[in-house]
């Protein structure tokens, strides 16, 4: 195996969509259409510099010493099978899935969490879909490919996979670029916590900077809140101004985090200390209606509510959180009932509680 990528390797795994009812209509001319299938993937693999490791049944796993030539690989392989002429099967559509990581290389080939996150980003893929890791993204987002170019996705809760993976598409010229959603479970529609967090007094701190340094002051702001977000599972939503609104799929990451911001921003220099406006947040829990396009639906106005609730430095919690987190230990944090407080827009009032560092 020493002839093998070493080091940062990037995964392409590929599969063909259907490929048992192909083979309950076809027979044995599916053999055809899998060696089809394998001989055009091969010859991409091959011409950009790729390594096949497996090919069982109709899937196909090769590495790549670098990103650009796994996408190209694949974006070449959809390209051939899509000029292909397959008259029996009518059509044959591929997935594939791609993603870079640093695996550990033993005598039996690669083994490591990011080969089966390859295989986990390719099984969510549809036929003639490319999809990629963040990672890999991240490596080829500024790369000049011909006629391709990126498509976010969202975020993605792959199998056996604990976080969920923020996911994109490439898009490629001539080729089809509209699928339905992912074939695992997205946020969407789903239970999720919202943390929101707001700078009181920023309107004073623009007067006082200025524009231009108040820009880099809330530069530095979102570096340090999205940082404790990514750290503890979470991704943002929308980051504006002096605000930023992250969603967690697990509520006590949601509420450690947002503690965490709060001590961040607290402790490290990243506004003069004469001029640091107090952080306020907000953690509630509900259904999620569309995260990829920004509409979170009443969940995100209870969180705005309970924001504007909170005095400077403070952390609430909604009910529903707390309902969530009931038996949960979470450590170095504690719930601290306030009482039922009457947010701002709500007509009856709601219990109430405030993160704090349990001594």
């Amino acid at each position: 195996m020493a002839e093998l990528p070493r080091g940062t390797v990037t995964f392409l795994f590929t599969d063909i969509e259907g490929s048992t009812e192909l083979t309950r209509r076809l027979g044995a001319s599916f053999g055809d259409v899998r060696a089809a299938h394998r001989r055009l993937v091969r010859e991409a693999v091959a011409t950009h510099g790729g390594h096949e490791i497996d090919a069982e049944g109709d899937a196909l796993f090769a590495a790549f010493d670098r990103a650009s030539d796994a996408v190209a690989a694949a974006v070449a392989a959809q390209r051939a099978l899509a000029a292909a002429d397959w008259p029996e099967a009518g059509r044959v559509a591929v997935r594939m899935g791609i993603h870079t990581a640093e695996p550990y290389l033993h005598d039996e080939g690669y083994i490591g969490v990011g080969v089966s996150r390859a295989a986990r980003i390719c099984a969510a893929a549809h036929g003639g879909q490319i999809v990629l890791s963040n990672a890999t993204a991240g490596v080829v987002e500024d790369l000049d490919l011909a006629g391709v170019r990126l498509r976010e996705l969202g975020r993605y809760r792959l199998k056996d996979i604990p976080r969920p993976q923020h996911l994109v598409q490439v898009d490629v010229e001539g080729l089809r670029t509209d699928f339905a959603a992912l074939r695992t479970g997205g946020l969407a529609g789903t239970v999720a916590t919202i943390l929101l967090t707001d700078l009181a007094g920023w309107n004073v701190v623009m007067r006082t900077l200025g524009d231009d340094a108040a820009v880099v002051a809330a530069r530095a702001y979102h570096r340090v809140v999205l940082e404790v977000v990514e750290a503890n599972g979470g991704g943002a939503v929308d980051v504006v101004a002096d605000s930023v609104l992250a969603l967690f799929p697990n509520a006590k990451d949601a509420v450690v985090a947002a503690v965490a911001v709060r001590d961040a921003l607290r402790e490290r220099d990243w506004i003069a200390a004469e001029e640091r406006p107090a952080v306020c947040a907000a953690v509630h829990t509900g259904r999620v209606v569309d995260p990829d396009s920004r509409h979170l639906g009443a969940p995100a106005l209870r969180a705005h509510r309970l924001c504007a609730l909170a005095e400077p430095w403070q952390v609430l919690v909604s009910h529903a959180t707390q309902a969530v987190l009931e038996g949960e230990q979470l450590e170095t944090i504690a719930l601290r009932y306030l009482g039922d407080r009457e947010l701002p827009g709500d007509d009856r009032p709601a219990p109430v509680f405030e993160a704090v560092r349990a001594s």
